[in-house]
């Protein structure tokens, strides 16, 4: 698996380098794209949208997730997980196939969970509750004139209220996310 991701990186690296320049830039060289579009910033909140304001220098991100597992200990019943996430890149720097973000952002996750008092005692679940709240530097590399993939670095803060009645925990860390699990943006509306 580890041998795959640097093959994986230079035929990123080749595939930009080698395609034609089919990303437009202004006459200050910045990089010209419609301003809304569909994609994500997290895999967490896949189904997302993205759309620039003011010029394209201050956007608007909007992502959600959803998802229904079947309960392990009880057939025909689900453990749902809903995840809303938005942020607000702001456009620090472009060249012509390239934007550099700083990007605040917040993600709210939902998780049921199983009590785990198992049959014949009637199914019931808890949900933790996962806030975060980050500050990122993203690029924005456009492989083609309206498509995009991003890769990110920042700080982040994180609530995690397990439920079952437990004290909330709460972190500080780093966090980062490369060309696969960071995203991608397809650009379709003026």
């Amino acid at each position: 698996m580890y041998r795959r991701i640097p093959a994986v990186a230079a035929a990123m690296l080749s595939l930009f380098c080698l395609l034609p320049a089919s990303a437009r830039a202004d006459d200050d060289g910045v990089a010209v794209h419609k301003s809304g579009g569909i994609g994500f910033h997290q895999t967490a909140a896949p189904l997302g949208v993205r759309w620039w304001l003011a010029g394209q220098k201050v956007g608007v991100d909007l992502g959600l997730g959803f998802s229904s597992d079947p309960s392990l200990a009880y057939s025909g019943k689900h453990l749902k997980t809903f995840v809303i996430a938005g942020g607000i890149p702001i456009r620090l720097q472009s060249w012509s196939r390239m934007h550099v973000l700083f990007r605040p952002g917040v993600l709210f996750q939902s998780e049921q969970v199983e009590t785990f008092s198992g049959p014949p005692a009637p199914f019931s679940t808890e949900s933790e509750k996962t806030l975060l709240i980050s500050g990122e530097i993203e690029a924005e590399a456009f492989l083609l004139e309206n498509f995009s993939v991003s890769a990110s670095t920042g700080i982040a803060y994180e609530s995690f209220d397990p439920s079952f009645g437990l004290d909330k925990e709460k972190s500080f860390r780093t966090v980062g996310g490369n060309f696969t699990n960071v995203g991608f943006h397809v650009y379709l509306c003026k």
